[in-house]
């Protein structure tokens, strides 16, 4: 570059030297003062000048080339190398200089040189101090988020600073597993964040906990989408051992030593065939539990399996209850004596209440005569499931009169049971339908000539209303044979484990072959 501005430069000189010469030539008189000069020796003189300029020029070119010569391309190199030596030869000839200036192709003194930069070395190189899941500006920020009343997955986000769009995008993909309406209060949001291209935040990761066993991880890919899915943390199935005595109710207890309340409920339902719960509880009885424990693997609990053993002092009598699956894969509680505890009816279709009033000659709350009370009355609050005494076809389900919404079952050619003021009947319960022991077919209300939100439970024989206390139902099943002893050999390995596991402890499960080891 600076020997093309050069040469342009003593070229134009050189052009400009020969106009003026002329003009001074042709227009003005020029005054000597100390001698007088003739024509040639102002040509001489004048060339001499324009001669030591391209001396000079030439001198500076060859010093600088080394450094400036970066962009040419060969064919201009060797067309200024040309040049350079053209100069060379003809300094003393002054008729050359037009065609020396000439030779240099034009295009060489407009070309424009690419600056080439050298290509830093580290460029490309991974940052090894940057952030995992960092931007390309190094941003990386984790949050810790506790869900508290009121939030939403989307509220959580944009609080965090999270722009909505980002945050509805989120929200999208995780439905894909999970509903994120359904956030648990006291759960913790880990989050985190990136920056796009324009600095605004985006979610690079996130991990949801959904239950004590399961979380949502969600993660940002390279193409920008989302990768979303439910991780199950491995359990481990534990047996437990609980019991004490009971000083209140039932559930209490068993809230107290430990048992869930869904096997509270298994437990009263398993017992309620020979149990009355109201009168036969007595403060100082005992109950006894074996049941299993699902654990992760920190030792948290994350659920129960099935109730193995129970276990009722009651003063007079002791009740013992084993699960045991015949042959035909059907689970079932027995007792010692290989019977079934499970009647043809339930005594008390509904868990948790308390008898108001039972079968008999009574008062009549409404009318206020002396008056017969065909049925068994359980004070609960309106909305309390009513289970199905037994096996059978619902035979009515209608508004009765004085009964209110009153739903009638047949069991078998002789027994039927009838449930009355009712809030509701359950879904799917109407007459013709089968229902199954157990099944909840209706919730407490009070409909119909009542005083207040209660049971009224009949049981029915040859149509006619009977005492429920005074019915003995029939065994469901008894084993024989084989199947006796294999539930025999069951039993032991039950009392085996509890001998092993003390009150209130929790021990692993050993490997055992037979499926009613521990099922």
């Amino acid at each position: 570059m600076f020997q093309d501005r050069f040469l342009i430069i003593w070229g134009e000189y050189f052009i400009m030297q020969q106009h003026y010469t002329t003009h001074i030539d042709n227009s003005y008189p020029v005054k000597i003062t100390c001698r007088t000069a003739s024509l040639s020796r102002l040509r001489k003189l004048r060339i001499s000048w324009f001669v030591a300029g391209i001396a000079f020029s030439f001198g500076c070119t060859s010093a600088l080339t080394p450094i400036f010569n970066l962009g040419y391309t060969t064919a201009e190199t060797q067309a200024l190398q040309t040049t350079d030596d053209a100069l060379a030869e003809n300094l003393n000839d002054n008729s050359a200089l037009e065609t020396i200036i000439s030779s240099v192709p034009e295009e060489s003194f407009s070309q424009t040189i690419p600056v080439i930069l050298e290509k830093n070395p580290t460029e490309n190189k991974k940052d090894e101090n940057k952030p995992e899941h960092a931007d390309n500006n190094g941003y990386s920020k984790s949050l810790d988020i506790k869900i508290k009343k009121g939030d939403t997955l989307i509220s959580v986000l944009t609080n965090a600073g999270i722009p909505s769009d980002e945050a509805h995008n989120t929200f999208d993909a995780i439905r894909r597993v999970f509903n994120p309406r359904r956030l648990d209060v006291g759960k913790t949001i880990s989050l985190q964040l990136g920056k796009d291209n324009t600095g605004g935040l985006i979610v690079r990761k996130l991990n949801l906990p959904i239950s004590s066993i399961s979380t949502v991880e969600l993660n940002r890919t390279d193409n920008d989408d989302f990768k979303v899915k439910k991780v199950d943390v491995p359990l481990t199935k534990k047996i437990a051992r609980a019991g004490g005595n009971i000083d209140s109710s039932i559930y209490q207890t068993g809230a107290d030593i430990g048992v869930p309340a869904a096997m509270m409920n298994e437990i009263v339902n398993a017992y309620s065939y020979d149990v009355d719960f109201q009168h036969d509880i007595k403060k100082g009885d005992s109950i006894d539990v074996l049941f299993e424990r699902m654990e992760t693997p920190n030792g948290a609990t994350a659920g129960n399996g099935n109730l193995i053993f129970a276990e009722l002092e009651l003063g007079d009598r002791t009740l013992k209850i084993y699960r045991y699956v015949d042959k035909n894969g059907n689970a079932d509680f027995y007792n010692e004596k290989g019977e079934s505890i499970r009647k043809a009816l339930l005594r008390t279709p509904i868990n948790g209440a308390r008898i108001t009033s039972g079968f008999g000659m009574r008062n009549h709350p409404i009318s206020g005569y002396t008056k017969m009370h065909r049925g068994v009355d359980f004070g609960a609050p309106i909305g309390t499931p009513i289970y199905a005494a037994g096996d059978g076809v619902v035979e009515s389900a209608t508004v009765k009169s004085g009964y209110g919404n009153y739903l009638k079952i047949r069991h078998n050619n002789k027994y039927s049971s009838a449930y009355a003021h009712l809030s509701r009947f359950a879904g799917g319960v109407s007459p013709g339908k089968k229902v199954k022991q157990g099944q909840i077919v209706a919730y407490v209300g009070m409909t119909g000539a009542t005083t207040g939100p209660h049971l009224h439970y009949e049981i029915l024989a040859n149509n006619e209303q009977v005492n429920p206390a005074n019915v003995k139902f029939k065994t469901g099943n008894s084993l024989q044979g084989k199947e006796l002893a294999n539930f025999r050999s069951n039993m032991s390995k039950i009392e085996a484990r509890l001998a092993s596991v003390g009150r209130g402890k929790t021990v692993a499960m050993a490997d055992e072959p037979d499926k009613n080891a521990t099922n």
